[in-house]
């Protein structure tokens, strides 16, 4: 099985490198990138199996981006994980309109944030 590519926008450095950190150490080839038009561009290049994408970040929040991607026919079928400050039910509904897969809270543990990884592949074909 050929490796499977996660994407990573966040503009928080840290949160980019420790999910990177821990989609490496599963044997996933990771792209990232600081806001949300870099994430486009990296997205439209790199055609990742995967998205996780953050919510708050300037010029382009992660709902902008979600409904940019999902109005791509050539990115479309790819799932996006939103990453969110809180559980906060109104930010999961609006992730969900916005055509996100699954919502995660940063700071998750490792195994949830593999898990729900996990589901997104598997709504992936291939």
């Amino acid at each position: 099985m050929a490796t499977r590519k996660v994407l990573i926008i966040d503009d928080d450095k840290l949160i980019r490198a420790s999910i990177g950190d821990l989609m490496r150490s599963k044997g996933f080839m990771v792209v990232v990138a600081e806001d949300g038009k870099k994430g486009l561009a990296v997205a439209e290049k790199e055609k990742p199996d995967v998205i996780i994408l953050d919510v708050m970040m300037p010029s382009m929040d992660g709902f902008e981006v979600c409904q940019h991607l999902k109005r791509d026919a050539g990115l479309a079928s790819i799932p996006v994980i939103i990453l969110t400050a809180s559980e906060d039910t109104h930010l999961t509904q609006k992730a969900f309109q916005a055509g996100a897969a699954f919502t995660l809270p940063k700071g998750s543990p490792p195994e949830r944030i593999l898990s729900t990884l996990a589901l997104a592949l598997s709504l992936r074909p291939g």
